[in-house]
């Protein structure tokens, strides 16, 4: 895989900040979007390995974001983390994991070491992912051949039955 590749997408340059900081000393790629909208955008562009995500900003909040990445073709294997210090309910978490699509949750502030292990989780989700993907284009590689090898048969033995057909009638 490479060097992994972080979207952190949070309204505050404070925060966004301090995971950089954090994610960069643990060896990580990041970029950063301000706001949802600006999330989108960047997922799309930069094609991370793994989402970081804010609950609560201006223009699109987090959920928001999180159910269209999960909505679009081109950005719902990507694993997201929600992360809130404002919204530490039940009902919150369920919605950004349940309704929304995200693949984690946590509460803010955190452990270092708690956002570094629940990133090598999505890694080894979003390695899962591309291996999932992989295999299902190679079934469709497959698939696709074996059709058309059945096409080819049933052309076959069409000619055979109209060849055995003008041999009958020339007897």
């Amino acid at each position: 895989m490479g060097i992994a590749k972080i979207l952190v997408v949070d309204d505050s340059s404070t925060q966004r900040a301090i995971y950089r900081d954090i994610l960069e000393m643990a060896g990580y790629n990041v970029v950063d979007a301000n706001n949802g909208k600006e999330g989108i955008v960047k997922a799309k562009s930069e094609s991370p390995d793994v989402i970081l995500t804010d609950i609560s900003m201006p223009e699109m909040g987090g959920i928001e974001m999180v159910r269209r990445l999960k909505n679009d073709n081109e950005t719902k294997y990507v694993p997201i983390i929600c992360a809130s210090a404002t919204f530490q309910d039940m009902e919150t978490k369920m919605e950004a994991l349940l309704s929304a699509g995200a693949e984690e949750y946590f509460y803010m502030p955190q452990d270092s070491r708690e956002l570094l292990a629940k990133i090598a989780v999505m890694l080894r989700i979003r390695k899962i992912y591309d291996e999932l993907l992989e295999k299902n284009r190679q079934l469709k590689q497959f698939n696709d051949a074996a059709v058309g090898r059945e096409m080819k048969m049933v052309e076959l033995k069409e000619k055979v039955k109209e060849l055995e057909d003008k041999l009958s009638k020339k007897k």
